[in-house]
């Protein structure tokens, strides 16, 4: 038995797709019940109320109604990822782009394998939390401009933070060792919006993280070459001394910064990050 939970709110929504999803799994001897959320938060209490009565539950969106679901907390249905988002990043990541058709396959193929989660204080993330400037520029982000233009909205926001946010450094701390940082990502998955690599190390199926953070330097100079660096991929070749690059399993604890979550913000400017327990993933 499968569950969809669709956020008609996603970006690249259509109950056109929504229906051929359904169609098509029924095609294949798949029980489906589809699940429609009317507001923010709907994903995690629907997914409270079936966990464990369907065998999987798939999440029809973008990266924002499977952060829902594995808040509920996920415990005993496999998560599946069904991309009509803005970004739809989990999904590059399972199978290297968004595309409806391959997820849908996944699903009726029914491959599952163990991913670990991320625990930020006492909420889950499948893919990244970021601080200072990244946060910034989703904190940034207009729903309504993000809705109709997908990715631009958090190109806006980006500018925006750029321009209008005096970031403050803030403190990291990880291995004992404590730092004054402008940026900082850590991540469970190898992309970044959307199909930007960022890491060649970290893997959802190992219980680690891959941590990026610039020092805190001068703002006008940093953040642009950060950018570069992190788009780019160059931040895994280049030595310089201000950022750093580490795999961990360890506690990361950030204080005084907005964050983010899996492309959301995170109302909270303190934290602890730590990698949580594993759920089963269709892929």
């Amino acid at each position: 038995m499968i569950a969809i939970i669709a956020n008609p709110a996603a970006h690249n929504f259509s109950f056109e797709k929504l229906i051929w999803v359904k169609k098509r799994l029924e095609e294949n001897k798949k029980q489906v019940d589809i699940f429609i959320t009317k507001k923010a938060g709907d994903g995690t209490e629907i997914t409270k109320k079936i966990d464990g009565i369907y065998d999987t539950i798939a999440g029809f969106g973008g990266d924002g109604i499977i952060n829902e679901i594995i808040n509920a907390p996920l415990k005993k249905s496999a998560l599946a990822v069904l991309p009509a988002g803005t970004t739809n990043v989990l999904a590059i990541e399972l199978f290297g782009l968004p595309n409806l058709k391959t997820a849908t396959e996944s699903l009726i193929n029914g491959k599952k394998e163990k991913a670990y989660l991320g625990k930020i204080n006492q909420r889950r993330f499948i893919l990244m939390a970021g601080a200072g400037f990244d946060a910034e520029s989703v904190y940034h982000v207009n729903p309504k401009i993000k809705r109709f233009s997908g990715k631009l909205a958090y190109i806006l926001g980006g500018i925006k933070a750029f321009l209008e946010e005096d970031s403050e450094c803030f403190k990291l701390k990880i291995d004992d060792k404590e730092y004054l940082v402008l940026w900082a990502i850590v991540s469970k998955i190898k992309h970044y919006a959307g199909r930007f690599k960022i890491s060649k190390s970290v893997d959802l199926k190992e219980p680690k993280f891959e941590l990026f953070f610039c020092e805190c330097k001068n703002r006008k100079l940093l953040l642009p070459y950060c950018n570069a660096a992190l788009f780019s991929g160059m931040h895994n070749y280049t030595n310089l001394s201000f950022i750093h690059k580490v795999i961990t399993n360890k506690e990361i604890t950030i204080k005084g910064t907005k964050i983010q979550i899996d492309g959301d913000y995170f109302p909270q400017s303190e934290a602890v990050i730590t990698v949580a327990e594993s759920i089963e993933l269709v892929r």
